[in-house]
């Protein structure tokens, strides 16, 4: 299983690197922070089973990064996080396709276990 976070936060990347490492220590883990090229290469280079995309990026925003994974890996799976919340924000989210959107707080241990309900919800886990 491949996991693709992007996140453009330095201190966010190790926390969410750290989480996931521990909720799926199999997993091939991806981090991309705020170079584009490099997360075009990385959609390229293998399939992506799951995406964490920040909502706001220098580069782009979190909708663009989905659709860009999901051109090429169309069965991903992809979870919004974001430290700007709001209901229009998650409605927004849930109808661009993302299957979660998630409120950055000090602890990502929500994250990953939203992330554990949806890989199994589609026996990926």
């Amino acid at each position: 299983m491949r996991l693709l976070v992007v996140d453009d936060s330095p201190i966010d990347r190790l926390l969410l690197t750290r989480a996931l490492t521990n909720a799926f220590p199999e997993a091939n883990l991806c981090v991309i922070g705020s170079d584009i090229k490099e997360f075009e290469a990385a959609v390229e280079e293998a399939p992506c089973d799951l995406l964490v995309a920040d909502y706001s990026l220098g580069w782009a925003d979190g909708f663009e990064v989905m659709r860009g994974v999901r051109r090429r890996w169309p069965e991903c799976r992809a979870v919004l996080f974001t430290v700007m919340p709001s209901d229009r924000l998650f409605s927004q989210a849930i109808s661009a396709g993302f299957d979660a959107c998630l409120t950055k707080s000090n602890s990502v241990e929500p994250l990953a276990l939203a992330l554990e309900g949806i890989l199994a919800a589609d026996g990926r886990q």
